[in-house]
């Protein structure tokens, strides 16, 4: 989830960074993130995105954006909580004073660890309290999710196009959807393969996998706006069903799931620690990992009813703010059913909503 500080606190901590002794140039800057994030699985994804190059001042604003919005680079390990567990002891005493605040008052979840008295060694948790604790974010589900999921994910396809790679999805018995950006025009549907069943089975193994091609003057349409294709395959296997949309204003801090083809590779889930950032009738902007390859997969609400397709990830621009963050993005189904309805009703008429 991402870390919404408020604007003078925001301020100070800019400051604070400004001012470390190891923020005067690139190296150092450099080195005092990677200390930050040794033993993060995500480290490198970081150090990779993030721009160090620059004033302090314009490069401390940017570290401390960018770290509110990342995410969590561990299971209970907010970006901002391990950059600020490092640096504290490089600080004043009132700046220490200060970040420990930042913990008291902001969803950080990782403690804070200032300076103790020998005495306080023990720590302070009693017998009865360490016995069970929600740690971060509640991730205990009903068991039934796994059902829902494992059939949702019986019609999401794998695409390999003359141009490359993406995912798609069932939205009829032969009807499939996708992006614009994989699937441009009927020609290159014509050209494409689609993959089904293409994922590990119960015992590691990969399954028997279906591999189809589009039907030849089928029904098909795209709208490079809100970056989406249906194309109609030729000699579908039995799937399942079809993937239901639900057309819901998802709301910030809600929760999503992805299911999709990461690097046209094996069919994977992004299930935990995934949230709503920003939303309305036609942007979704979330936290959920994704990889290139990705492009065309179904965004999940709860109950596993499609609320968008993904597109895109990166340092985005939130539309209401034009402030950018590190997120991933999609078109919302309230857009897609719309659009369909208006623009190609003989494709509407044949979802299931």
């Amino acid at each position: 989830m991402t870390v919404q500080l408020s604007q003078p606190n925001f301020q100070r901590l800019t400051r604070i960074v400004q001012n470390l002794p190891d923020f005067a140039n690139v190296r150092d800057r450099r080195r005092l993130v990677a200390g930050a994030l040794q033993g993060a699985a995500q480290a490198d994804v970081i150090m990779a995105r993030l721009d160090l190059d620059g004033s302090p001042m314009g490069v401390s604003v940017e570290v401390v954006r960018f770290f509110c919005q990342f995410g969590r680079v561990a299971y209970d390990k907010e970006a901002l909580a391990v950059f600020l567990n490092y640096i504290q002891p490089f600080t004043g005493d009132e700046d220490k004073d200060f970040i420990v605040e930042l913990f008291q008052n902001y969803p950080l979840d990782v403690p804070a660890s200032p300076s103790r008295g020998i005495n306080n060694w023990r720590g302070m948790d009693s017998t009865a309290d360490i016995k069970e604790k929600i740690i971060g974010e509640n991730t205990l589900r009903d068991i039934y999710i796994l059902n829902l999921a494992l059939e949702a994910s019986k019609a999401v396809v794998r695409i390999r196009t003359p141009e490359g790679l993406g995912t798609g999805f069932m939205i009829a018995p032969d009807l499939l959807m996708t992006n614009n950006h994989v699937i441009q025009s009927q020609e290159v549907g014509d050209k494409s393969n689609f993959s089904f069943n293409y994922q590990l089975d119960i015992n590691g193994k990969e399954c028997p996998t279906q591999i189809i091609g589009a039907l030849p003057n089928g029904a098909f349409y795209t709208n490079k706006e809100l970056d989406v294709t249906v194309v109609t395959l030729k000699d579908v296997p039995n799937f399942g069903k079809p993937l239901i949309f639900k057309s819901k204003l998802m709301r910030r801090d809600e929760r999503v799931a992805i299911i999709q083809h990461p690097g046209g590779h094996l069919k994977k889930i992004s299930i935990q620690n995934n949230f709503v950032a920003y939303a309305d009738n036609q942007v979704l902007q979330y936290t959920t990992s994704t990889e290139p390859g990705s492009s065309g997969s179904p965004v999940f609400d709860d109950d596993f009813l499609v609320v968008g397709i993904h597109h895109s990830g990166g340092m985005l621009p939130e539309p209401s703010t034009q402030r950018r963050y590190l997120r991933n993005a999609g078109t919302s189904a309230v857009a897609l059913l719309n659009d369909l309805k208006n623009n190609a009703p003989e494709i509407y008429a044949r979802l299931a909503i």
